[in-house]
C-alpha cells in the first residue's frame, strides 16, 4: 500500500511500462525452485497492474531436457557448478519446463 500511495498519479502514463519478472509458480513457497515469501509480490503486482496502460511480463521457459538441469547431467547435483561451451554453468532443479504448471504465472 505504502508504494501504491507513493505512485500517487505517476503510473500509468502514455510511455510507462511496468515489467514483472518471473512471478510463477516454481519460484513461490512449495515450488521446485521457490524464494521465501515469493508470492508475497502477487497482490502488489495484481495492483500495478491496474494502474500501467503497458505491461510486459517475463516468463522464465524452459524445455525438459535443459542442460541446466542438474538432473540432466548424469552424477550432477543442484547447484554444482560444471563447464559448458560457453563457460561457466550453474546447474538448478528442474524448474518452469514449458507447459507445466510450475512455469504457469502464480495467481
Amino acid at each position: 500500500e505504502m508504494l501504491l500511495a507513493a505512485l500517487g498519479d505517476a503510473a500509468g502514463g502514455e510511455s510507462d511500462v511496468l515489467l514483472v519478472i518471473d512471478v510463477q509458480n516454481d519460484f513461490c513457497p512449495g515450488g521446485a525452485l521457490e524464494v521465501a515469501s515469493g508470492d508475497e509480490v502477487v497482490p502488489l503486482c495484481n495492483a500495478l497492474v491496474e494502474r500501467f496502460r503497458h505491461v510486459v511480463f517475463s516468463q522464465d521457459w524452459h524445455p525438459a531436457e535443459h542442460m541446466s538441469f542438474a538432473p540432466n547431467n548424469a552424477g550432477a547435483a543442484p547447484y554444482e557448478v560444471v563447464q559448458a561451451a560457453y563457460g561457466e554453468q550453474t546447474l538448478w532443479p528442474t524448474h518452469c519446463v514449458q507447459g507445466g504448471a510450475g512455469a504457469a504465472f502464480h495467481a
